[in-house]
């Protein structure tokens, strides 16, 4: 009697029911041995009827639900074996794009995963199989844009890792990529992401000192500005420059840098002032601004905090119905009108005591509003 396994005589349709039984597993009741038993099925299949019509299709469409069944529980063997799936897909019709496709996807998915599980040096040998896929299909958006999103990673990992040469080469790969394929809104989101990275890593070292840190990190931001205003305007991309500019606008102004800081202020303001900024920019320059007046009272240049706090007043007016710029509104009166008063100016003190008064009148149903000025009155006894 023979021990080889009977044919299967459908063998599409079993490996349609084993890619639905892997994509019915939801977050919440995901079953890990269900899943890995369909996946393992599925696999069986696709080996065996490997010149079956929609058989790739269907294998790709099982193996990236299994993936993210592994993303999902945190479960590396689960993305590897899927990634290993999809790697033994491509070798088999060099011209179907659609399991190359799913492969750059994956590898990021594993590169991330290996990161977190093993190590940097192993996740980026995994991003430098994204960088060969791209360049074997060099014309398929699909495989740029998850190249750039491998690359964006790469930035942060890399940093992680303080390794500043790799990020380095990242970034230069997301350039490249841009510059490749300008109208790809994907691409720039990635560049722009990865830009962040970069920024947001070197605004946390401004209070150390690492002058090149800092300064190759203005440099980036002035790129992600750059990205950021480029039409047609993406306000997730303006967004994302936002937060950089604050960071930096904090970093400096604690350190010290305060004209430095006040001048990439001035480069949030204009990013407000774009039709596609959400509230979220406009809050991110209310607060600039209260930590900027905070930095200037600190340093003895109450003058100059005022200047702002106009800056921040009209904002506040423009957007009255937003509480989060009414607060920062709050607490820089507050933090101005004690400078003021500490300095013996009490007529400036009292026109800034009495906008912020007037700012508790307009909400008076917000507490925070309120506790800001019994603050100011209380250090006024």
């Amino acid at each position: 009697m023979s021990d080889a396994p009977r044919p299967i005589e459908r063998p599409l349709d079993a490996a349609r029911s084993a890619a639905q039984e892997i994509a019915d597993q939801v977050p919440e009741t995901t079953d890990l041995a269900a899943a890995h038993a369909a996946f393992q099925s599925l696999r069986s299949v696709c080996a065996a009827y490997p010149e079956t019509d929609g058989m790739t299709r269907v294998a790709v469409r099982g193996a990236t639900r299994y993936l993210s069944i592994g993303r999902r529980a945190g479960e590396i063997r689960i993305v590897r074996d899927a990634h290993l799936l999809l790697a033994e897909l491509t070798l088999r019709d060099e011209g179907d794009p659609l399991p190359h496709r799913a492969l750059a996807e994956a590898s990021v998915d594993l590169m991330l995963a290996e990161a977190q599980s093993i190590g940097f040096a192993r996740a980026l040998d995994t991003y430098r199989t994204v960088v060969a896929i791209d360049h074997s299909h060099g014309h398929d958006p699909h495989i740029a844009g998850a190249h750039a999103k491998g690359a964006a990673n790469m930035v942060a990992l890399a940093l992680e890792a303080d390794l500043p040469e790799e990020a380095d080469r990242a970034l230069a790969d997301l350039a490249r990529l841009e510059a490749a394929q300008p109208h790809d809104l994907l691409v720039r989101q990635q560049r722009g992401r990865g830009l962040f990275n970069r920024v947001a890593h070197a605004a946390r070292r401004t209070e150390r000192g690492d002058q090149p840190l800092v300064a190759a990190g203005l440099t980036e931001l002035a790129a992600l500005i750059e990205v950021a205003r480029r039409a047609p305007v993406d306000p997730d991309l303006v967004d994302l420059a936002a937060e950089g500019i604050f960071a930096f606008v904090t970093g400096l102004g604690t350190r010290g840098e305060v004209a430095l800081a006040r001048r990439h202020y001035d480069d949030l303001s204009a990013l407000a002032q774009l039709p596609e900024a959400r509230e979220g920019v406009r809050r991110r320059l209310a607060d600039a601004a209260f930590n900027l007046i905070t930095d200037l009272c600190e340093i003895g240049e109450p003058d100059l905090a005022t200047v702002l706090y106009g800056d921040l007043s009209g904002l506040s007016v423009a957007h009255d119905g937003d509480r989060s710029i009414c607060l920062a509104h709050a607490k820089a009166a507050a933090n101005l009108a004690l400078t003021h008063r500490d300095r013996g100016d009490h007529a400036a003190a009292d026109v800034i005591a009495d906008d912020l008064r007037g700012l508790v009148l307009a909400h008076p149903e917000d507490m925070a509003l309120m506790e800001v000025a019994t603050f100011l009155d209380l250090a006024d006894v």
